[in-house]
């Protein structure tokens, strides 16, 4: 989103510049060196571009991280109360595959978030992490003899 409006920004002032210097028919020397200024502007937008993109994967691959260490952890505590085998654990255990299949569908999200989508991916990215945490407290209360 922020590289959209620098580069509308860049046109804008580049439009106006062309428009300004053909109206009042300034000398070519004061055109040369705006259109100087454009260049350097440009690049320094297409830098900004290149370091706002970097900071978007930086964040995304931060996230992609947090929901593949509590998927394990989920994966871990699903394989062992598969092993408890008891009707208690089985809920448990739905309860959580549920939990882990919601996670996984953030991860999906987070792979394929663009720029201008991902203040409201890493806000459901944040509901999501809550939720799994809120729902293993819960879990560990109610069925406190399973996770010994």
């Amino acid at each position: 989103m922020h590289k959209i409006l620098i580069v509308l920004s860049a046109a804008a002032i580049l439009t106006a510049c062309q428009n300004q210097t053909t109206a009042t028919g300034e000398d070519t020397s004061a055109n040369a060196k705006i259109h100087e200024g454009m260049d350097t502007i440009k690049e320094g937008l297409e830098e900004k571009a290149d370091t706002a993109g970097a900071y978007l994967q930086r964040q995304k691959d931060a996230a992609s991280a947090a929901i593949k260490e509590k998927m394990d952890s989920l994966d871990v505590r699903i394989e062992e109360l598969k092993k408890d085998g008891s009707a208690k654990s089985r809920k448990a255990q739905a309860k959580l595959e549920t939990a882990r299949q919601d996670l996984a569908k953030a991860a999906e999200d987070v792979k394929n978030s663009t720029a201008e989508a991902w203040d409201k991916t890493k806000e459901g990215l944040d509901k999501s992490l809550k939720k799994a945490d809120s729902e293993w407290q819960e879990f560990k209360r109610d069925f406190k003899e399973l996770f010994r």
